[in-house]
């Protein structure tokens, strides 16, 4: 049982009347657990229970949140959210959040279609191709090299997570399970979190042990298992893929929404052909030409996903000194950022920039990626490259971790039309 909240009075002043009206809407909501609105919106647990806890008024990031978290109207929410604010400046109130910081400004630092990006947990598809000009071609013709959603990589994390639960509701450990198929625990363990491949023999024991008998239910897994194990669209390049990256390909492919802050490259699906093969050829002069091609085509059928009708949104933050770093001259270049100032004009795709101007005011020195998926038995995970391999953390404390940087960096960098404007500057200046 979930431990109740301490009542509030909502006659005792206008924090306590607006955070049990939030408390209203979670209940109206089916009072789904902090945690459960956590993953939906990317802020952490604790920051949304302190939402509604009654001590601090809550700055409008937070309260947006948890708004969206429950499926309230979020433009209902922020007019009552400034006239709270209001009624607080008026009486002399601090009104500090509970970082015990004052709210940040109304004005939002992304568009509405980016943090509905944030707060869904599905996304209807949507017309990628329009709104664009006919005119820019951004991406190759070959665009179905991506086929359906949710290649064998989300397929294999599906049924690890399905079999551990499986397990769990029978009391079993992995030592036992690992006995019945003659396997160890630390294997049980890596197929109940995705990261190996299934034989439908061992499938069809652990099913078995675990006690299910219904037909249905078994054929759906085991078929499920047959499909997680097939090679992903990316198989064919597998002579120049590093294997730790196929598993980020895989993740890639399924995720529905992306995001992703760079330091020092515009990331890897924002970049322009000529830009990534300069990218791609840096300290690796001895590599042959046909090699670096495929490198490049990889690497040009991920960003083409982008343009179809059920792509990813992406939502890219880059730091300036990406762009003034010059990379294969300046027509590569000034080619780069004409082409980021037109992808930001898809409806699926947020772009920030990190100025100069901002200082050291982030508290990250590396890149990472965000990938959020539509199934709700799949976390999320973030992507960390290192020179010669991966980490892939999907920790709840990890991701809280990383939502919360992310978010504050959003909300430190440009917002998107300030960004595309600073583009179009930086491109006479090159």
């Amino acid at each position: 049982m979930p431990r109740p909240e301490n009542p509030l009075d909502p006659d005792s002043g206008p924090v306590a009347a607006f955070a049990v009206a939030l408390r209203e809407l979670r209940a109206s909501a089916g009072s789904p657990s902090y945690r459960t609105m956590s993953k939906r919106s990317y802020y952490g647990f604790t920051t949304l229970a302190e939402a509604a806890a009654g001590r601090r008024f809550p700055n409008w990031e937070t309260t947006r949140a948890y708004v969206a978290a429950c499926g309230g109207d979020v433009k209902e929410w922020e007019r009552r959210w400034k006239e709270t604010a209001a009624r607080l400046n008026r009486t002399g109130d601090t009104g500090a959040d509970e970082t015990g910081e004052r709210s940040p400004p109304l004005r939002p630092a992304v568009p509405e279609q980016a943090r509905r990006a944030v707060t869904a947990t599905r996304l209807e598809p949507s017309p990628h191709g329009s709104g664009r000009d006919p005119g820019m071609r951004p991406f190759p013709d070959d665009a179905g090299a991506y086929g359906q959603r949710g290649g064998p990589t989300i397929r294999r994390i599906m049924l690890g997570a399905h079999l551990r639960r499986l397990r769990e509701r029978r009391r079993l450990t992995r030592e036992e399970a690992g006995y019945t198929i003659r396997a160890t625990a630390s294997k049980i363990s890596r197929m109940e979190l995705g990261r190996v491949g299934f034989k439908e023999r061992d499938v069809d024991d652990l099913l078995s042990l675990y006690g299910v008998a219904d037909p249905d239910e078994r054929g759906h897994l085991l078929n499920l298992a047959r499909e997680a194990s097939s090679p992903g669209w990316w198989h064919r390049y597998g002579d120049v893929l590093p294997s730790w990256f196929e598993t980020y390909l895989g993740l890639e492919e399924a995720a529905s929404i992306v995001r992703t802050y760079d330091i020092q490259f515009v990331p890897e699906l924002l970049q322009s052909e000529d830009y990534a093969r300069t990218v791609v050829r840096m300290g690796q002069e001895d590599v042959p030409e046909d090699e670096v091609e495929r490198r490049v085509r990889l690497r040009m059928t991920r960003r083409a996903r982008l343009g179809e009708p059920n792509g990813p949104t992406l939502w890219a933050i880059v730091e300036e000194a990406a762009l003034r770093r010059p990379v294969g001259g300046r027509r590569i270049m000034l080619d780069q950022i004409r082409f980021l100032a037109e992808v930001a004009d898809m409806p699926n795709v947020t772009l920030q920039i990190v100025p100069f101007a901002l200082g050291a005011r982030i508290p990250v020195n590396t890149p990472f990626t965000i990938l959020r998926f539509g199934e709700p038995d799949v976390p999320d995970v973030v992507y960390l490259e290192q020179l010669t391999s991966a980490l892939y953390l999907d920790k709840p404390s990890d991701l809280d971790a990383y939502g919360r940087v992310m978010n504050n960096i959003s909300l430190s960098a440009l917002p998107p039309q300030e960004s595309v404007a600073f583009l179009k500057r930086l491109s006479h200046n090159i």
